[in-house]
């Protein structure tokens, strides 16, 4: 199991692989590049007094340490807007009063909706403003974030996510009474609380990193301070629920409740929230998070057997939606109105959908899938990134539309049995796959050999044809040895009789000269030619 870095080993990341068994099956190999997924280097927690650069992001809780050195932070002819108190850099009064016209500004959408909206989109509106906001209303509500559309405007989110998210906790009285007993709670927590609390350097680095999770018609001022006031309700929330740990990825769904219902009213709204779909994510350790994600493959079974398989061969296991289940999507996609309308979708339903949503999202890029090489790494970049391309306001709506049949033919009871089933035909899989590495490593063997037989065979093909060339040619040169030799003695043999006779008939000294040309005769007669 994984070990988490930061403050009593608290914060969620993987800083080494080396950490792990050389087990493929193991946990922390699959999550073992599980800081990637978020950002493009790995994360540290800081030391609380070390000086962290933090670029234009200047407001008083990046000053990590009260002692670091604020002069070059007074105020410039560019920068008008800030004053130095005694501890910390702060807004001056009129500024916050711009700051906050400019968010409520940008909260009240109502008017921006209505002016760029279809005929069917407008008599939503016209419906959704119809209702009456209140507990009694609940089914009606949440029927409406789950049909097309959503809630449409940010306007009435404020109003309507909290008739969702305290519908559980409503015998405590009304929504805004229940709203302002937990805001009160988190008034009484001081900057010295949020400072001290063991996840405050973790969650400002991350913090630091949402600037492309902002509207960018948000000026630069309020973004600094909305990001500031992001790491204030964090902490607090985690102040007091100190049995949660916190994660990477859960500012991803902070940011998403501040951009909507603003600091106040997002913090019982986030809590309640973490509370109910959040819990399993903030574990000490990955694991439930994990059997979760793990169903998200027995549905793409069920949806497209092919793509499955697939991936299974590939064996790319699950970490590819890692960040969609954890983050619900919204830090993969950067379109803010799509996000919202998957928020109204996932509080109104189990908190399993985000799962269920992941399996459609994949069964229908099946093609792009297929057309992928079996290998782990070349499919992991292409799926992890399929929710990022997601702009299309009426394709996301055909995604929720599947992703309701799909939770109603294979509800969560249904799970366990079709882990069974998936678990059965990997095992199936990975037998087919041992039984082809198997005939490869056979038929490699087998052409190896066969090679290595054809050259023996050669070699000693070329070696005959060279011995027998020199066989012949020895053949050859001893007969022609031969028939000289021959020539020659009889030549010589010619010659000698022709001399002894003209001796025999120049010379009188020798009388037995027939008998002498017999002898010759009876030795030629004996010898073969």
């Amino acid at each position: 199991m994984s070990n988490h870095a930061g403050k009593n080993n608290s914060v969620k990341f993987i800083d080494s692989v080396d950490a792990y068994d050389d087990d493929s099956d193991s946990l922390g190999s699959v999550l073992s590049d599980y800081n990637n997924i978020f950002y493009d280097a790995p994360t540290i927690e800081e030391p609380k007094n070390s000086e962290i650069d933090f670029g234009n992001f200047r407001t008083s809780k990046l000053c990590i340490d009260d002692s670091i050195d604020t002069s070059l932070n007074e105020p410039s002819d560019e920068e008008d807007s800030f004053i130095l108190d005694d501890e910390n850099m702060t807004f001056s009064l009129d500024e916050d009063k711009l700051i906050e016209k400019e968010f409520n500004d940008y909260l009240d959408d109502e008017h921006e909706i209505l002016s760029e909206a279809n005929e069917e989109k407008k008599r939503k509106i016209d419906q959704l403003n119809s209702i009456e906001l209140n507990f009694d209303n609940y089914d009606l509500i949440r029927k409406m974030a789950i049909e097309k559309y959503g809630f449409v405007s940010k306007n009435f989110r404020r109003k309507a996510w909290p008739i969702l998210i305290l519908h559980k906790i409503k015998s405590l009285g009304s929504p805004d009474l229940i709203m302002n007993s937990f805001i009160s709670i988190y008034e009484n927590m001081t900057e010295s609380q949020i400072k001290n609390n063991k996840y405050y350097n973790q969650v400002t680095l991350d913090v630091v990193r949402t600037l492309k999770r902002f509207p960018p018609e948000i000026s630069d001022k309020l973004r600094l301070k909305l990001q500031d006031q992001l790491i204030d309700l964090i902490c607090k929330i985690l102040i007091k629920h100190d049995n949660l740990h916190y994660y990477q990825g859960y500012h991803d769904i902070c940011i998403t409740f501040l951009l909507v219902a603003g600091v106040q009213n997002c913090l019982p709204l986030i809590e309640n929230l973490t509370l109910t779909h959040l819990t399993c994510y903030m574990e000490s350790t990955m694991e439930s998070t994990m059997k979760l994600l793990f169903n998200i493959m027995p549905l793409i079974d069920k949806l497209d057997p092919q793509v499955a398989e697939h991936i299974q061969r590939a064996e790319l296991g699950v970490i590819f939606g890692l960040s969609w289940l954890i983050t619900w999507y919204s830090h993969v996609m950067e379109n803010l109105k799509i996000i919202l309308r998957l928020y109204d979708f996932f509080i109104a339903t189990d908190p399993l959908m985000p799962i269920y949503l992941g399996a459609i999202i994949v069964a229908d890029k099946a093609d792009v899938i297929l057309e992928i090489d079996c290998d782990m790494a070349s499919l992991h970049t292409v799926i992890s990134k399929f929710p990022s391309k997601l702009n299309s306001s009426e394709q996301i709506e055909n995604y929720i539309k599947s992703a309701l049949k799909l939770f109603e033919t294979y509800p969560p009871s249904s799970l366990p049995e079709l882990n069974e089933q998936w678990l059965i035909k990997c095992q199936l899989i990975l037998q087919q796959e041992e039984e082809r590495r198997f005939q490869r490593e056979q038929e490699e063997e087998m052409y190896l050999r066969q090679r290595k037989k054809n050259k023996t065979n050669d070699t000693d093909n070329k070696n005959n044809k060279v011995a027998k060339r020199k066989n012949l040619n020895m053949i050859r040169f001893r007969d022609g040895k031969s028939k000289a030799n021959k020539f020659l003695f009889g030549l010589t043999f010619t010659v000698g009789v022709a001399a002894v006779a003209m001796y025999a008939l120049n010379s009188n000294g020798i009388k037995d000269t027939p008998d002498l040309f017999s002898r010759f005769y009876q030795i030629l007669s004996l010898k073969e030619f």
